[in-house]
């Protein structure tokens, strides 16, 4: 009796440390798709384990379903099954990555069957398949939502303004009121190519006072090699540190290097900086002696330095090798990123490489992150389309 009561016992436990190691690792942006790949593996064994002993299980997932009955789900149904147990939405996104491959055959009428049931709120999980990015013949509906006339959740604005856009539909959206509105037509332009997305990333960055949405903005500008942003960026992180290590990773730039040391300088951005430096760089940096910093009752706390001529050694032996861009310590070009950058995964790692895709399923890329094996096809595909050319 005990036996089975203890099984489950570790079984639940070792999930739960799982999920919280995911969680980690996804808010790098940047880590080894071999590492992902285990975790998230580990983490499908046990769900199997934990849902065929649901009656002693701690947790039901599933509401009394094992998990293979749960992947011989219509997506419907898996939609459904998944706002009755919101709770657990991580494990949900993870059985859509992974066991639902197979996607709905027409999505736009599917879609539209969705808008009319009021039931669009189901995209919140449909968009974890990229083929589900592709909906034809909207214009009319974005006209809609653009007017105001229609006011649907944040994923469907933004899987309708993933799609391709005439110029005025592109424009109307980058200067639309509605942040998540500009936001996906911003990336939409990005994944496309445009040459004045950074002109266009301004406007909307000038009007926006949000510091969530500025750190996206910025976020973006760091794709884009454009050196107008540094200034920008640099009072940004100093007045919202909170934001600065996500910030910075996006700045991939090998010449945005002199950035992030110069965050690495002062206090207030100084570990932030240094985390962002180490998703670039991969390379540990030597501390320096320890540097006063004075709070805001003017009381004097040590705090340890960075060795700043070990950083400018580093950054030095970075711009030698070929390759304009950085990222976990691998240099690459545009042209190079899908191979370089063959062994990692994460949400950084995807918007560097999005635009080597199809329009929607760049746009796709750019705001979901993919499951270890998701990505692995996706990555392999890719790879081995470069070699046929």
């Amino acid at each position: 009796m005990f036996a089975p009561v203890y099984k489950v016992k570790l079984h639940n436990q070792r999930l739960t440390t799982l999920l919280k190691h995911r969680q980690k690792l996804l808010q790098q942006g940047a880590f080894s798709l071999a590492r992902f790949s285990v975790i998230d593996t580990q983490m499908l064994n046990h769900l199997y384990t934990l849902s065929e002993l649901a009656g002693e299980a701690p947790t039901d997932y599933f509401s009394a379903q094992n998990l293979t009955q749960v992947s011989e789900l219509t997506w419907q149904a898996l939609c459904e099954l998944a706002q009755q147990n919101s709770e657990h939405s991580e494990v949900y996104r993870l059985i859509a990555a992974d066991l639902f491959i197979t996607a709905i055959d027409d999505f736009t009428a599917y879609f539209h069957s969705l808008r009319g049931s009021e039931q669009l709120a189901q995209c919140e999980l449909l968009q974890h398949n990229l083929k589900h990015w592709q909906l034809n013949d909207l214009k009319a509906l974005r006209t809609s939502v653009l007017e105001g006339k229609e006011k649907p959740q944040n994923v469907v604005k933004t899987l309708l303004f993933s799609q391709p856009l005439t110029t005025s539909e592109l424009l109307a959206a980058v200067l639309h009121k509605d942040f998540e509105i500009a936001f996906a037509a911003l990336v939409n332009s990005y994944c496309a190519g445009h040459d004045d997305v950074s002109d266009k990333l301004f406007k909307v960055f000038a009007k926006t006072a949000d510091e969530q949405q500025k750190a996206q903005l910025l976020a973006l500008a760091g794709l884009l090699n454009d050196t107008r942003w540094y200034e920008p960026c640099a009072l940004f992180c100093k007045a919202n540190p909170e934001h600065c290590s996500f910030v910075l990773s996006h700045f991939v730039y090998k010449q945005a290097l002199p950035l992030v040391m110069d965050l690495m300088t002062i206090a207030v951005t100084q570990p932030s900086a240094y985390a962002a430096w180490l998703t670039l760089t991969d390379r540990p940096l030597a501390k320096a002696e320890k540097m006063s910093v004075v709070s805001d009752n003017n009381a004097v706390k040590p705090q340890s330095g960075i060795n700043l001529d070990d950083a400018e050694h580093v950054r030095q032996a970075f711009a030698m090798q070929a390759g304009e861009q950085l990222l976990m310590g691998i240099s690459f070009t545009k042209a190079n990123s899908a191979q370089k950058l063959a062994k990692l995964a994460g949400s950084l790692v995807q918007r560097v490489i999005a635009p080597h895709f199809d329009l929607t399923s760049a746009c796709g890329l750019f705001h979901v992150q993919q499951s270890a094996s998701q990505w692995q096809l996706l990555l392999s595909e890719k790879v081995e389309n470069v070699h046929a050319s």
